[in-house]
């Protein structure tokens, strides 16, 4: 794996985003091998948590659209179908819980990566912010369903809608983290999360996560589902086209 870093110890896999040079945002092969990084850490009998986070300054920064041909148009649904979906169930329908560490920017998609963990920990200097519909698209990777259910309808709409940064002590208030904690000891206090997960039964905590679920995100497949489809229709659209080319003149045409 290039992209994602996988450690494990005393029954907790880490699984680290390598991309600080990109503020960890995601490509499709990001996507991929996170999920089969937490395949693998599932497949291990040892392991009894899951650590997410991200190298450097940030937790993700979204999608990289760096990676599209801005000769061709974006077909962001099958890249939602095929690489981050699959991931965001994963997430969700795993035996093992997660715990999201956020330590620094989370957006777009890495929002919607995030939210999918079980416990979720923030460091205070961390953010949450939604661009998609900044730059002609809508929210994907279970946003519109995580934000909405945590945060209600109002919060939501206003943070998808503007795009205004979320704090880390907003998103404390909102409920979408479990607790925010100074930078310095981010890693502390998930790994102490971690380790407190993963001295409890398995089954238990399996079976849990599967009721918990089933009460807060029974519709997450057709949300999902609607998310790909409305964002295929978005990335077609000539003011995405617009986007695509003011994102690449911006960097003197290069990708």
């Amino acid at each position: 794996m290039t992209d994602v870093k996988l450690a494990v110890a005393d029954g907790v896999a880490t699984l680290t985003v390598m991309r600080a040079d990109k503020l960890n945002a995601m490509r499709d092969e990001t996507a991929d091998q996170l999920l089969a990084a937490l395949r693998q850490a599932e497949a291990d009998p040892d392991v009894r948590a899951i650590l997410m986070t991200g190298d450097g300054r940030a937790f993700g920064a979204g999608y990289d659209l760096s990676t599209i041909d801005p000769a061709q148009t974006p077909a962001l649904d099958t890249v939602l179908q095929d690489h981050f979906n699959p991931l965001v169930r994963a997430l969700r329908t795993s035996r093992l819980p997660v715990v999201a560490a956020v330590n620094g920017a989370c957006a777009g998609a890495s929002v919607g990566i995030a939210l999918a963990a079980d416990i979720v920990i923030a460091a205070d200097n961390a953010f949450f912010y939604e661009p998609f519909v900044g730059i002609a698209l809508v929210p994907d990777a279970g946003n519109t369903l995580f934000l909405t259910r945590i945060a209600g309808r109002v919060r939501a709409s206003a943070a998808m809608m503007l795009g205004d940064r979320i704090t880390a002590a907003q998103a404390e208030a909102w409920g979408l983290v479990w607790k925010v904690v100074p930078a310095a000891t981010l890693m502390a206090e998930a790994q102490k999360t971690c380790a407190a997960l993963a001295a409890r039964s398995p089954a238990a905590l399996a079976a849990t996560k599967r009721l918990i679920a089933r009460a807060a995100d029974p519709d997450l497949d057709p949300m999902l589902d609607m998310e790909r489809d409305l964002q295929g229709e978005a990335g077609r659209s000539p003011e995405m086209r617009a986007e695509i080319d003011r994102f690449f003149a911006s960097r003197g045409g290069k990708a």
